[in-house]
């Protein structure tokens, strides 16, 4: 019997061995996704616990947050601090510190919805290496043609900006476009790294947010519905574009006449109100091309940012 125990004893002392041994060899020889995903996983937790300081907006701004531009369709309005870092080409991020803060209109109160690090760059300069892995979707707006598309309808308001480009930008190091990414902190249907949310104006709507997808012309179309949502859709880009009086008016008109078909249509099925809300915001697209000059559409296309997102 003592013999059979010691037998025992010895061969799960050398099981236990290898096991320890495997485990060892394992953590060397994980997967690198295995890796990339974990470390991202840490990214992702860090700038959601630090954010959740400022999700009362009056908050925010008592420690300084302040918005600049108005509430963009499917994105919210940004707000800045003037402590924030001035990233650059090849900077490390830092998780705790993001450049914007994106508060949304739901329900009649701005919640904040997301975050974004902004990298100023050079032309040519590659994207910036932010998150772990290659899910983040960069973006770049392009300072010059912005301010080129100010002073062609606004030589006032042109020749300031330009000035404060020259001295803020230019003279400093050359680095005048701006690289973008969004960390959403609610669910996106376009992904957690996407410039844009879909399901922003399904949640403003109270409409099942399992209808939220990525189709966005339908939820653009959705968005105009909302109590500002014309506004939001053509007053930058119409003052941008330096678009006559006439054809905003014109155009704002429209809007609010689709915009009425969409609200009509809220109590349907799911294919009812997207279908309605997508045709609804073709015919403003169609309309644009229509009434706009090719000269009004440039310089309006200034402010999107360059392609649909650029994955690094």
């Amino acid at each position: 019997m003592y013999s059979y125990l010691v037998t025992a004893i010895v061969m799960l002392s050398r099981v236990s061995g290898a096991l320890r041994f495997v485990f060892a060899v394992g953590i060397f020889v994980l997967p690198p996704a295995f890796l990339t995903a974990q470390t991202l996983g840490a990214e992702v937790q860090t700038a959601h616990e630090n954010a959740l300081r400022y999700t009362d907006l009056r908050t925010a701004k008592r420690a300084g947050w302040r918005p600049f531009g108005g509430e963009a369709p499917l994105m919210g309005r940004h707000y800045e601090h003037p402590d924030n870092p001035d990233y650059t080409t090849g900077d490390k991020l830092d998780w705790t510190k993001p450049s914007n803060l994106a508060y949304s209109t739901i329900n009649g109160r701005e919640q904040l919805v997301a975050l974004a690090w902004v990298v100023r760059i050079s032309p040519g300069d590659p994207m910036p290496s932010g998150f772990s892995g290659r899910r983040d979707i960069w973006h770049v707006h392009d300072t010059n043609k912005i301010v080129n598309a100010l002073q062609e309808t606004r030589p006032v308001i042109g020749s300031l900006a330009k000035w404060w480009q020259r001295s803020e930008l230019q003279h400093k190091d050359g680095r005048t476009q701006l690289a973008m990414v969004h960390l959403w902190l609610i669910p996106n249907p376009k992904g957690r790294f996407a410039s844009h949310n879909p399901a922003l104006t399904y949640r403003d709507h109270g409409l099942p947010l399992d209808w939220a997808d990525t189709d966005m012309e339908a939820a653009r179309g959705l968005a105009m519905a909302e109590p500002k949502g014309c506004d939001d859709l053509l007053d930058a880009e119409m003052w941008l574009g330096g678009v006559s009086w006439a054809t905003q008016s014109r155009l704002k008109r429209s809007c609010r006449s689709l915009a009425r078909q969409v609200e009509d249509a809220l109590g349907g099925s799911e294919r009812e109100v997207k279908g309605i809300a997508r045709a609804a915001y073709r015919r403003m697209e169609d309309l644009q091309l229509i009434l706009l000059s090719d000269a009004e559409r440039r310089r309006i296309a200034t402010l999107v940012e360059d392609g649909p997102g650029v994955c690094r």
